[in-house]
This record gives C-alpha cells, sequence and structure tokens, in this order.
C-alpha cells in the first residue's frame, strides 16, 4: 500500500513541509463523494487563518506519522522473508506492532479526526449569524408635495369702478349706479369720466331748475328737491349727456336730445314717464345745433330722434 510522501519522507526532521496526502488520502474530493468540497469554509471566516490553522494542524499529524513509521525497536527480532509470516511490521519489546500495518491503523484514526474537524469548522462558519446582512434597499425620496395652486384674485365690479371713479354724492350713488348698468347711460358716465367729470353732487338750485351742468367746473349739479321726486333718473342722465360731450358746447338741439335720451334711460330702469315738460328762458340765446350726433357717435351712441 502507498501511503504518498510524508513530509520530507519516512525518518525526515520533524516539522517538514506541510503533508500532501496523495492518492490514498480518505478525505472526500467532491460532494458525490459524501462529504462536500474540503474547503467549504463558508462566506464570512478568513480563509488565511483557517488554512495557516489547517497547516498547523496537518504538519502535527505529519510528525506523529513519521513517528509511527520509524519508531523504536528494544530487542527486535530480524523479519522473515518467509510472506506468510512476515507482516511488514516490526515489534517491540513488549510485542505491539509499530510497522506499516500499525501506520495503516494510525493514518485511518487521523483521517476521521480530521473529517470531525473540518465538519466542525463548516457547522461553525456556516453558522446562523456568520452570513453576511442582506444589503438594504436604497431608500426612496418622498414625492415631492404639489405646487400650491394660484388663488384667483375676486375681479373688480367694472360698474361700481366707475361710480367711484365719478366721485358721486352718498344720496346720488344708487340712482348712478342703476344708469351705469344701462348700456346707454354706462356709455355716458364712462364719456363724462374720460371727459374730464369731477363730480355728481347734491346742491341748492334755483326754483324751477332739475339740474344743471357747468362746464367751467366740469361738474354735474342735481337740486335738492330733485332727490324726491319721480324724474331723478331723467334728470341725471340728461346732464350726464351734456358732461360727456364737454367740447362741442351746448345747443337747442343737444337740450333736445339730452331729454329725450334721459327720458328713455328712465323708462328702461323704473318705467316711469316724464313728470315735467323742458324748457324755460335760460335756454334763450343758444345755437340751434352743435354737431352733438357725431359727438354722442364718438361714444357709441347712435341717437335716432
Amino acid at each position: 500500500m502507498s501511503y504518498g510522501s510524508f513530509g520530507t519522507g519516512l525518518g525526515g526532521p520533524v516539522g517538514g513541509a506541510a503533508p500532501a496526502y496523495g492518492s490514498s488520502s480518505s478525505f472526500p474530493a467532491s460532494p458525490q463523494d459524501g462529504g462536500g468540497s474540503l474547503f467549504d469554509f463558508g462566506s464570512t471566516l478568513n480563509s488565511n487563518l483557517v488554512l495557516s490553522g489547517l497547516g498547523h494542524i496537518l504538519e502535527g499529524t505529519g510528525e506523529l506519522l513519521q513517528s509511527g513509521a520509524t519508531g523504536g525497536t528494544t530487542g527486535s527480532a530480524p523479519v522473515s522473508p518467509d510472506p506468510q509470516t512476515n507482516t511488514g511490521g516490526q515489534t517491540d519489546g513488549t510485542g505491539n506492532t509499530t510497522g506499516p500495518q500499525g501506520l495503516d491503523q494510525l493514518l485511518q484514526s487521523i483521517t476521521g479526526a480530521l473529517d470531525d474537524i473540518l465538519k466542525q469548522l463548516n457547522a461553525l462558519v456556516n453558522a446562523p449569524g456568520t452570513q453576511q446582512a442582506p444589503a438594504l434597499a436604497p431608500q426612496q425620496d418622498p414625492a415631492p408635495a404639489p405646487a400650491p395652486q394660484p388663488q384667483l384674485q375676486p375681479q373688480p365690479d367694472p360698474v361700481a369702478d366707475l361710480v367711484n371713479r365719478a366721485n358721486v354724492d352718498p344720496q346720488l350713488k344708487g340712482t348712478v349706479t342703476q344708469i351705469a348698468q344701462d348700456p346707454v347711460g354706462n356709455r355716458l358716465l364712462q364719456g363724462a369720466v374720460d371727459g374730464g367729470l369731477a363730480g355728481i353732487q347734491v346742491r341748492d338750485l334755483p326754483d324751477g331748475f332739475f339740474g344743471q351742468y357747468l362746464p367751467g367746473t366740469q361738474e354735474v349739479q342735481i337740486g335738492q328737491g330733485t332727490l324726491q321726486g319721480n324724474d331723478l333718473v331723467r334728470t341725471v342722465a340728461h346732464e350726464l349727456v351734456h358732461a360727456g360731450t364737454p367740447r362741442d358746447g351746448n345747443s337747442l338741439r343737444e337740450e333736445g336730445v339730452a331729454d329725450q335720451i334721459g327720458t328713455e334711460v328712465q323708462r328702461r330702469i323704473t318705467g316711469i314717464e316724464p313728470g315735467y315738460v323742458l324748457g324755460g328762458e335760460s335756454y334763450n340765446g343758444l345755437p340751434q345745433d352743435n354737431g352733438v350726433i357725431n359727438s354722442l357717435l364718438q361714444l357709441g351712441i347712435t341717437f335716432n330722434g
């Protein structure tokens, strides 16, 4: 039987090269042979330390094998050449065999011990807690918060804005607002404001005057007594015809057109017919016509009367 090479050979110095077990080794060579891989040390054990430690174990084993191979002979008998009587071993003074036959038994014993050691090592390095922790999944950023929606700003009321710009007396504000909601009345008030209207105010007027427009100050004045009458809307709309066309002066034609437009606006808003007849000495000396129809066209108002 061949046992491979131990150290540097039989009788070699103690602590020689790490033993190599050659073909007669009983270590399983593959999982199919029943033992798995010889160096299955797991994923977390330091392989350098294991192999170093294993080398020391094998060197010690080599020393034991060398000692068994060379063993002492105290009173040995010569080996018989008879194959039937020669066991190929040597007997010491006590009758113990220490030759090749005893070496084979020693090798088998050591081999079994190494198998146990390797099984314990593999069990240790593969035990729970020695494996690498699983990689943590990358943390995902939280979803971005939705952008705040812009708040819609309330749109200003164009009628209220126009009335405010006209600088209206509080006592007349409701009436002027009604006129500004009428298509023709709105254009008249817009033209007056754009033309430089200073305000629409309540004043104490001479008897017989319901309202008047002063071109010098660009102010519409409504008589105090007109506030309680049925012709308030008519009077305010009449004076707005003058205030909305300030650059053409005045004429008998303009007075007639203004009274007719005022009457129509009042009829649409309140349904009230006129309560007085326009006229008086204040119109004496006015020109017959001043082109008021064209001035109204510039405001978007078509007069067919």
